[in-house]
């Protein structure tokens, strides 16, 4: 979008941008089902292969994989994890199992375009604001953030350690250290004194 700034670094961004966008705009023109419908399954599963085939670093490849919350009568519910590990799922009273998946692969598919614009990349500017709005929502003071020990310290360091990825990247890495949090992992470690 015209006006928005890029981050430092970024010059190439709006092209991997419009590639991804070409890539889905063509997949859906591919899967087109009759009346203007696609089969956003195949669209999702093509995105990522894209990806991968432009140098992603996937570790497990380019698989999407579904998954079905059990139920033998609507609403079906469908959990789709994309190959970095981010899982979104079907958003609306869905009658089949078949519309269960097309519902978490529609918003997936628009997760991961969406991810590929340059703003969605954390940056100084955007860690600063942040840290401030995090500040300002706890009535937090500017010490707090420059101690890693305080919680908006450790935010703000995790925010600085994953400077240049993108915001489905940094939520990835979120979900894991909340299951180390909840499975007592991460009071484990502090009580080992583990760094990192």
């Amino acid at each position: 979008a015209p006006g928005l700034p890029l981050p430092p670094g970024a010059a190439g961004s709006p092209a991997v941008l419009r590639e991804a966008v070409e890539a889905v705009v063509r997949s859906f023109a591919k899967h087109t089902q009759g009346y203007g419908r696609v089969n956003v399954v195949e669209a999702l599963q093509e995105f990522w292969q894209m990806k991968q085939s432009r140098g992603a670093d996937l570790k497990n490849g380019a698989l999407v994989v579904y998954e079905m919350v059990p139920s033998n009568s609507p609403p079906y519910v469908c959990y789709v994890t994309l190959p970095g590990g981010s899982c979104f799922g079907s958003f609306q009273f869905c009658p089949t199992k078949a519309e269960a998946r097309r519902s978490a692969a529609k918003i997936a598919l628009m997760n991961s375009v969406f991810n590929e614009h340059p703003s969605r990349r954390i940056t100084d500017e955007f860690i600063e604001k942040s840290v401030s709005e995090a500040l300002a929502s706890f009535n937090g003071n500017r010490e707090e953030a420059d101690n890693p020990n305080t919680g908006i310290g450790a935010f703000r360091f995790m925010l600085e350690s994953n400077k240049g990825k993108s915001m489905l990247e940094f939520q990835e890495l979120m979900t894991v250290f909340q299951l180390l949090h909840w499975n007592g992992s991460l009071k484990a470690m502090r009580e080992r004194q583990c760094s990192r």
